[in-house]
């Protein structure tokens, strides 16, 4: 399901003290455990907010104030979320109490929610944050994955996703909840391109990672006769295209894929003394094959011999 939310505080029903009080808690409730300073008594912010069970994508404008998250409110309250940071106007301060980098409109960054950090910005500044699930993204950033943040640029890949991601502001009264995921999960991707190497493909080492989820996922779900790309793609947390794009360059295909392991064990149960009495039809549609005669060109074109003579073969042991 796909849900359209928002708050709205100061210079209305909720003023003053009432106001940084429903902020705080709107925002600690979404985020995780935060403090909050604030530059003014009458202090104003709005919000909208689009989300689904993975994703949540959060545009807010608001007067000054610094967020921080420190190592106690992450013990306290430990999320393992992600945030993709994209300021729209104003410039944001964000990083540790030492070190705090300057966010200018343009770039985006991304920020590991069980890290501590600071946040500071003027009034009147706006920005969207994506929150992206650990499951979406951690298996693409590498055994280390992001420890506190990581900003990426205005150009390339960066600028390619901080377009679509803005985009999805734009059409969210248009949006079904299939469409909002798949949409932030093409975020995700490009910017795990981006950390890579900027407009580079992936490297070889996050290709074979994909390779290897891909693999083991077919292996595992190889008698399911709906099988499919798609399903792959939910599963393992990477875009259909983005999984076809990788196994091109290995020089194979998720067709290819799922039809090699469903003959492999085809041939095995063929082959196997205690199934000498199902069907070769029977032993097509048990590997996830619903034409007995697709299975017996697949087979001969494979194995160089058709299914009945591997049978055969079992039967002159």
């Amino acid at each position: 399901m796909y849900h359209l939310d928002g708050l709205t505080v100061g210079n209305g029903a909720t003023v003053g003290a009432a106001a940084r009080e429903a902020w705080r808690d709107w925002c600690c409730q979404a985020h995780g455990r935060l403090d909050f300073e604030f530059d003014v008594d009458d202090y104003r912010a709005g919000l909208v907010r689009q989300r689904t069970s993975a994703y949540q994508l959060i545009a807010w404008t608001g007067d000054a104030e610094v967020i921080t998250r420190r190592a106690r409110d992450v013990r306290r309250d430990s999320r393992g979320h992600y945030e993709l940071i994209v300021p729209l106007s104003g410039d944001l301060h964000i990083g540790r109490d030492d070190r705090l980098s300057l966010l200018r409109p343009g770039e985006m960054i991304l920020v590991s929610i069980d890290v501590p950090f600071k946040v500071a910005h003027p009034a009147d500044a706006a920005a969207l944050t994506l929150i992206i699930p650990p499951e979406r993204i951690e298996h693409r950033l590498g055994p280390y994955g992001i420890r506190g943040h990581r900003m990426f640029g205005g150009k390339g890949l960066g600028r390619v996703s901080r377009e679509l991601i803005v985009s999805l502001l734009g059409e969210r009264d248009h949006l079904s909840g299939s469409d909002f995921d798949a949409a932030c999960d093409r975020v995700v991707d490009l910017i795990c391109l981006a950390r890579d190497g900027a407009d580079r493909p992936p490297t070889a080492s996050a290709g074979a990672t994909v390779v290897q989820q891909v693999r083991r996922y077919i292996r595992k779900h190889a008698t399911d006769p709906n099988l499919s790309i798609t399903a792959i793609a939910a599963a393992v947390g990477w875009s259909a295209r983005y999984i076809q794009t990788v196994l091109a360059r290995e020089g194979t295909t998720p067709t290819q894929l799922i039809r090699g392991e469903r003959l492999g064990l085809a041939r095995v149960r063929l082959s196997d003394p205690a199934l000498a009495n199902k069907t070769i039809a029977a032993i097509a549609a048990s590997v996830g094959f619903t034409s007995p005669s697709a299975f017996s060109h697949a087979y001969r074109k494979h194995f160089g011999c058709s299914p009945r003579e591997t049978r055969g073969e079992l039967r002159t042991r």
